[in-house]
């Protein structure tokens, strides 16, 4: 019976993608109907593998043979495994039951929901993986799907632009990840990650060797999981469908990076690189959250905060927490899924308007997914008892707690943290309070389908505020303990002070007293500040000129001046050396018998003297 569940689990999304694209043809509703029964019977198997679960499910499978290399293809499916699936399968089925009505207008809806079950494919492929050569493969099918995704209006520009930005982007962390696979399999014959994390824990991997693999997994992680300096693609991705964003940013793509340093965990510890997933992370936090708080477009609100809230996950692994970690990847994926689904409501319900500043008073047209959003908001915020809040903590009191992250790191993880309410605030009350700022926008905003659009986002946002009631119960089977009761503290009492000074100074800001706002903004150093932050610090600027510039111009330079001065010369060479050769040969082809037998002389004399040469020596 399980092996009949894990079968369809990693068969049925590939199958359902081509009966949603095939049927979809035919008929524009099979599509969706297709795609919504595959997809909500993956959950279905998955919750009957998860209270059917009494050890972990390990499938021996061999891929080929090669000689005397055997590469596997193996199934396994623990704790953590299962979250992940839960994570995949349950907000995927709520995102494509949403996207009946979002893309209800589409005129290829069977090219949607196909990549959207192949998207979750990969991403179920992935977290069954037992070696890293079926993650890989799995990790690339995301990769295929996301920018199929992303790009999936790509007879517009900005549409395709992204797409490949997001595919350039994460390929070249893959590139280290597959070089991490070959330094792996010739240093230790094994790619299986539980035996992995056994070697390196037990000593039997080179520290050299552990630490060099480590180093080039999380730079694969960076770029899946958009850290810096990779994350540009997070912004860009939002050219996509909303609800693509909803299922990249929320339930598959950005949380597989998280999940393989995860799933090395002990393998990190050996390594000791740890540090440096924490120390990137920080950074990654505070400009995510620090950028966010200045953007006019919703979504580019929510990506900015994707990245921030990512990076506080790695900052809990990166801590020696992989509770902490994987607890706040577990909260992030369902309250960000609400948000960006809730978002996405709002852009369908007001005509695609995706600025906040042209929004305003949505409370009185769109009361439950303003209600829904704004308990988002809360757990994103890290507000009792709201999911978010508990493992935010958890992460903040993990970095004071190691002596490696305590500093600077733990600074950084704090102001990032505090900042969350600051723009997830800021978003929500500039869309739903106060007084339309655009009329004609206001007036054309209708409600949309309690059901197909208000049950997916009701059920997410009474699960984000459920799961902080279970939070310890999740901990527990994550990571086998129960966590430590860290909530009544001191930083409880500082955090929670915080946060009403922040939520007071965006009230008075931008619902009381906006002329003081815009006095205050209006300021050169503050219009400077602003410009920074509204660029995402111009990493993207950055990596375009040294990718260009440096990477692309030299090397086409350089590529180019030793075809013409080596190459080149050299192929001509050898011509004018095979002429000057046939000249010389040519000269001993004469009819004078004298001329031959003084030839075949010096050939005799020659060939005497070599023989006289090699025995002498």
């Amino acid at each position: 019976m399980i092996d009949i569940q894990v079968f369809l689990l990693l068969t049925l999304p590939f199958i359902g993608a081509v009966l949603s694209f095939v049927l979809g043809k035919w008929k524009k509703e099979l599509a969706f109907y297709s795609a919504y029964i595959v997809s909500m019977t993956l959950f279905i198997v998955t919750l009957m593998l998860f209270f059917s679960y009494s050890q972990p499910l390990d499938f021996e499978i061999q891929w080929f043979t090669f000689g005397k290399t055997t590469l596997p293809f193996g199934i396994y499916i623990d704790h953590l495994s299962l979250i992940m699936l839960l994570i995949a399968t349950g907000l995927g089925a709520l995102d494509i039951h949403f996207s009946h009505d979002y893309m209800k207008q589409e005129r290829d809806q069977s090219r949607y929901y196909a990549k959207m079950l192949f998207f979750l494919g990969g991403m179920i492929l992935l977290v069954s993986a037992k070696e890293l050569i079926g993650l890989f493969v799995g990790w690339e099918f995301m990769g295929l799907a996301s920018y199929l995704l992303i790009s999936f209006w790509h007879y517009e520009k900005d549409p395709a632009d992204a797409g490949v930005s997001a595919f350039l982007y994460t390929k070249f962390g893959d590139i280290f990840l597959f070089a991490s696979l070959g330094i792996l399999y010739y240093t230790t014959a094994t790619l299986d990650m539980v035996t992995l994390n056994t070697l390196a824990t037990e000593g039997k991997i080179e520290s050299s060797v552990m630490y060099m693999v480590a180093l080039f997994i999380f730079i694969a992680a960076i770029g899946k999981s958009g850290q810096f300096p990779l994350f540009p693609w997070l912004m860009r991705a939002m050219e996509g469908p909303t609800t693509v964003s909803a299922l990249i940013h929320g339930a598959t793509m950005v949380n597989s990076g998280i999940y393989i340093v995860a799933r090395l965990f002990d393998f990190y510890v050996a390594s000791e690189a740890l540090i440096v997933v924490a120390g990137v992370a920080s950074l990654s936090a505070f400009i995510g959250a620090t950028s966010a708080l200045v953007q006019k477009e919703m979504k580019k609100v929510l990506a900015y905060s994707t990245m921030s809230h990512l990076s506080l996950a790695f900052i809990g692994l990166g801590a020696g927490s992989f509770a902490a970690g994987m607890g706040h990847l577990v909260n992030h994926a369902v309250f960000k899924a609400l948000l960006f689904l809730s978002v996405g409501a709002v852009i369908m319900a007001s005509h695609h308007t995706k600025d906040i500043w042209r929004l305003g008073g949505l409370k009185n047209r769109l009361f439950f997914i303003g209600l829904f959003m704004g308990m988002g908001v809360l757990s994103l915020s890290g507000v009792a008892p709201f999911s978010g809040f508990y493992s935010k903590d958890a992460i903040l009191l993990a970095t004071m707690q190691n002596q490696q992250t305590f500093g600077l790191i733990s600074t950084l993880t704090f102001i990032a943290a505090v900042l969350s309410i600051a723009y997830g605030g800021r978003m929500w009350v500039l869309m739903f309070l106060g007084e339309p700022r655009e009329k004609v926008v206001f007036e054309s905003v209708k409600e949309p389908s309690f059901f197909w659009i208000g049950v997916p986002l009701g059920i997410m946002a009474f699960l984000t505020l459920g799961m902080g009631f279970y939070y310890d119960d999740i901990i527990v089977f994550l990571s086998g303990k129960a966590p430590e009761a860290l909530h009544i503290n001191t930083l409880l009492i500082s955090v929670v002070s915080i946060l009403l000074v922040l939520a007071l100074l965006i009230y008075f800001f931008y619902y009381k007293r906006s002329d003081l706002r815009d006095k205050v903004a209006s300021q050169p150093l503050m219009k400077t500040i602003h410009q920074v932050l509204f660029n995402g610090y111009y990493v993207e600027n950055i990596v375009y000129y040294i990718a260009h510039n440096i990477v692309v111009k030299e090397v086409a330079k350089t590529i180019a001046f030793v075809e013409k001065n080596v190459i080149d010369k050299v192929v001509n060479g050898m011509v004018v050396f095979m002429q000057a050769t046939f000249h010389l040969g040519e000269k001993t082809h004469t009819y004078k018998v004298s001329s031959q037998v003084s030839i075949m002389l010096f050939g005799m004399i020659v060939i005497m003297v070599f023989f006289i040469v090699r025995s002498a020596l």
